[in-house]
């Protein structure tokens, strides 16, 4: 499971550690905050430039402190680099494939442990805000993704793959980004997403592809819960169930094997040098007595 060599930041219990800091931070911030909206009843926590900064000042607090602990380049910790384009074609059979797969889960676990109304009243927010979708899509597929992914498949990542095997790292960032969430009714499709987004980031090593694909991810789902009626009105969602599935699996087999595809590098071309052949005797010296 561990490599040998140089332990990088963070390690497992770094990164549990770092999450749980994240997690009691933003606890501190919006307790105070929802106990005073509760008492007096205002709506301070759901107003967008409080709610910003705390978010601003919060993340920025743990994407320093995680950079400082490192040690590392930043371009190292945050893996900025680019990816092949042709690499998103493969993750748009994958997303909506896995979607639905993942949606049986969450149906199991809603008839055993029913979500409640608090937790739709979250989306309802979301959806429902000073800005309307809009709103909702800055806030939903631009600012959690890149402050999630900065977190998980940067800072987090960074060590994870180079402390262990690509199997751990990809699993306990699928686990920890599963737990940041913190509730029973996301975590199913949270998690599974974050094994996504930790192979992708094996990889590419590509940051920038994994916030791009976190935010196709959850444009999709917007998209969805925004425009259910609408979706729910054509042909391929009203096929049999067992049809869909196994679509959603053909996708998703089709997706790995073009993304492992796309991805590979090209072998680099082996410069064969050439040495001087000569037919003809080298001179020689001759030495009289």
């Amino acid at each position: 499971m561990e490599k040998q060599g140089i332990r990088y930041y963070p390690t497992t219990i770094e990164a549990i550690h770092l999450l749980v800091l994240y997690l009691v931070l933003e606890m501190l911030v919006d307790f105070p905050l929802a106990l005073y909206d509760y008492n007096k009843d205002t709506n301070l926590l759901s107003t967008p430039w409080i709610s910003f900064l705390s978010s601003f000042s919060i993340t920025a607090f743990i994407f320093i402190y995680g950079y400082k602990k490192s040690h590392q380049k930043f371009s190292r910790v945050f893996a900025l680099k680019g990816f092949n384009p042709l690499l998103l074609i493969p993750i748009l059979l994958m997303l909506p494939a896995m979607q639905y797969l993942v949606g049986f889960l969450n149906i199991k676990i809603e008839s055993i442990l029913p979500a409640p109304p608090w937790f739709w009243e979250l989306f309802e927010r979301i959806l429902n805000n000073h800005f309307g979708f809009w709103g909702a899509a800055l806030k939903v597929v631009v600012f959690a993704p890149i402050v999630e992914e900065i977190l998980f498949r940067g800072i987090i990542m960074h060590g994870l793959m180079r402390n262990y095997r690509s199997w751990y790292a990809i699993l306990l960032s699928g686990i920890l980004f599963s737990a940041y969430h913190l509730n029973p009714w996301q975590m199913s499709y949270t998690f599974f997403l974050g094994l996504l987004l930790g192979w992708i980031m094996v990889k590419t090593r590509s940051l920038p592809f994994a916030i791009l694909v976190h935010a196709l991810n959850n444009l999709l789902v917007l998209l969805s819960v925004t425009y259910d009626k609408n979706i729910s009105e054509y042909a391929v969602f009203n096929m049999p169930q067992s049809e869909n599935i196994k679509i959603s699996i053909m996708a998703i087999s089709a997706g790995i094997l073009l993304f492992i595809a796309f991805s590979m590098r090209p072998r680099a071309k082996k410069t064969v040098k050439k040495t001087r052949t000569s037919n003809q005797e080298s001179p020689s010296t001759t030495y009289s007595t």
